[in-house]
């Protein structure tokens, strides 16, 4: 599993990647960060990229894209869709309530991940995955025949 990194190495990684900054201008703890990540390398005692500093702040930028997906269907949940006890939904109404800057498969990800969290649970009406259904994990949804998608 590659290893995460913070949002100072992912911005010196990033200017290293556009050019603007080169790396003899990193800090000496930066420097080692990346090399440990192996994201730069050293070549006849100059400091190069490597192809997978690409790959690893293109990584970070999709998973600081999926925790802002997260946040924000979390909030569509609780203050628009999810108000009163009992009411369950599809996928398709929280993706259109967050908005088309995330995917559907981001949107069901952060629903995967509040139902982990314990926020929310799934209820399946039948064997059809477009028959998923999503409700608080404290209520009791009204619709009888549900199969808890555990």
């Amino acid at each position: 599993m590659a290893k995460a990194i913070d949002s100072i190495t992912a911005s010196a990684l990033q200017e290293l990647i556009d050019g603007t900054k080169t790396p003899s201008r990193l800090t000496p703890v930066l420097a080692v960060n990346l090399s440990l990540l192996g994201c730069i390398e050293n070549i006849d005692g100059r400091l190069h990229l490597t192809k997978k500093a690409r790959r690893t702040i293109s990584r970070h930028n999709k998973q600081c894209k999926q925790n802002l997906c997260d946040a924000l269907v979390e909030n569509t949940l609780r203050k628009e869709i999810l108000t009163e006890p009992g009411i369950v939904v599809q996928h398709r109404q929280v993706w259109d309530a967050v908005g088309e800057s995330f995917s559907r498969a981001q949107v069901l990800s952060s629903l995967r991940t509040l139902r982990l969290q314990g926020f929310l649970k799934s209820f399946k009406a039948s064997n059809n995955n477009f028959q998923v259904f999503w409700a608080l994990a404290s209520d009791e949804p009204r619709a009888e025949g549900f199969v808890i998608n555990q």
